[in-house]
């Protein structure tokens, strides 16, 4: 039996989280406008609990390919995955990352996050922490995020055009996540895309040749796609309970609870998940509504922070939300369903504004006025002008040398004088050796500077 990298222990203690999960939804009641009564579960759109969430993932799916057909996308299809000495750090075992130049560490690190937001892993490697499956699917995440905001995108955008893709996440037998990504883009953007692909993720099996592919075709990089929805669909199929067989989860779906890992990640659709899950009683073609949004002139709006929404078809038929209230009718017309209740909070929530603690702020800076007498340039505060000492590291190097050889010994000030100095030092464009400014006092300019500083 495969276990992911997981034991009996953790199974039983995904399970008792999901038995837990499934007793409160299932013991909580509430009426509805109409007199009804339901559970929580029977609206709840979990993904181990509710045979809604895979419904509405499928026509999700479905419908962001028959908008990325419409529009002449073609697919891709990416499989990425980590190099071999990530497994070692699982287990706190660094010997093949050490096996490493130090000039491939240095280049391969850039790929290994160490931020607040995926995880200080760069400094968990040099301390030889261990990591876990979670810190692997951060590396697999800030390379793809890296991937994100590299020239292709920005091309896109630039040229105000689209893309789409869905991706999702998978363990191998170990337990070592990998991810699986078909994307949808202009098919004249395939070799940019394929390029930025080879330098955002480096492990060598994404880039190993295949035979039966396109040309320039690799295992993490295929354009060889002829049923792009079903390969997405295997993935997210069998990462998902069915729900008609079994209430239990496996191995498999316990990986994913025990390492909080989200099956499918989409990009942005045409409307969001939120107007969805509002509007689901009443519409649950995803491909419908976002028909709505494509068309001109567009009958949409919504703000999330105003808990409203309104869809208009051009036959007249209108889907409204407004603070818990979703009402189907037709413009001018009476109302022919209604459900949910209208809140009694504002549409605009107001903030309350704390006072800045004084010890916080930045005390009041005294500025210099910019004053020009006879294009000289000068600096006027409480009634004095003071000549702008130029910064020698903003200096090309003529400038910063012919500044340099310009620098009045009499009259220069000695930490000024230090500071030129040692950044001319840096650029090599004098010998010498730095001396903190700190150090650098009068008399050790006055008793040094016809000695050993170049004059």
């Amino acid at each position: 039996m495969i276990t992911y990298g997981l034991s009996a222990l953790d199974l039983e203690h995904a399970n008792k989280k999901l038995d837990a999960q499934r007793s409160y939804l299932s013991n909580n009641f509430f009426h509805t406008s109409t007199g009804q009564v339901k559970t929580l579960l029977d609206v709840s759109f979990s993904a181990n609990l509710s045979q809604r969430y895979y419904f509405q993932l499928s026509n999700k799916i479905n419908t962001m390919h028959d908008l990325s057909i419409s529009q002449g996308f073609k697919p891709v299809f990416l499989t990425i995955t980590l190099d071999g000495f990530f497994r070692g750090f699982l287990t706190g075992n660094f010997s093949k990352w050490h096996r490493q130049s130090d000039s491939e560490k240095k280049d391969y690190l850039r790929h290994i996050p160490n931020n607040e937001v995926y995880g200080l892993l760069r400094d968990r490697i040099n301390e030889e922490k261990k990591f876990t499956v979670k810190d692997l699917y951060n590396v697999l995440s800030f390379q793809w995020f890296n991937f994100s905001k590299s020239y292709a995108f920005k091309k896109l955008k630039r040229e105000n055009k689209q893309y789409i893709y869905l991706k999702a996440a998978e363990p191998h037998k170990d337990g070592v996540p990998h991810l699986h990504v078909i994307m949808w883009i202009p098919s004249d953007s395939f070799d940019l895309f394929r390029k930025e692909f080879a330098r955002s993720f480096p492990a060598p099996r994404n880039h190993k040749e295949i035979e039966d592919g396109n040309p320039g075709d690799t295992v993490g990089f295929q354009t060889a796609i002829y049923n792009p929805v079903g390969y997405i669909m295997k993935y997210a199929i069998k990462s998902f309970i069915d729900l008609r067989d079994k209430n239990d989860l496996d191995y498999l779906q316990a990986w994913y609870v025990k390492h909080k890992i989200r099956r499918i990640t989409t990009s942005h659709s045409t409307i969001p998940q939120w107007v969805y899950q509002k509007v689901f009683a009443l519409e649950k073609d995803w491909y419908h509504l976002t028909d709505l949004t494509v068309r001109e002139p567009m009958l949409c709006e919504w703000s999330r922070e105003d808990d409203y929404f309104i869809l208009i078809e051009d036959t007249g038929r209108v889907l409204e939300y407004d603070r818990g209230l979703l009402t189907l009718r037709y413009i001018d017309g009476p109302v022919i369903k209604q459900l949910g209740e209208l809140s009694d909070r504002p549409k605009i929530q107001p903030r309350r504004l704390e006072p800045v603690p004084s010890a916080w702020m930045k005390p009041e800076q005294k500025r210099y006025i910019d004053v020009f007498i006879e294009q000289d340039h000068y600096l006027y505060r409480e009634g004095e002008l003071f000549k702008p000492a130029p910064v020698p590291m903003q200096m090309s190097n003529l400038d910063l040398y012919g500044y340099w050889n310009a620098l009045d010994l009499e009259t220069v000030n000695p930490h000024h004088f230090a500071h030129v100095r040692n950044e001319m030092i840096k650029r090599n464009l004098i010998d010498g050796v730095e001396v903190p400014l700190n150090e650098f006092t009068e008399y050790y300019f006055n008793e040094n500077w016809g000695i050993d500083y170049g004059f």
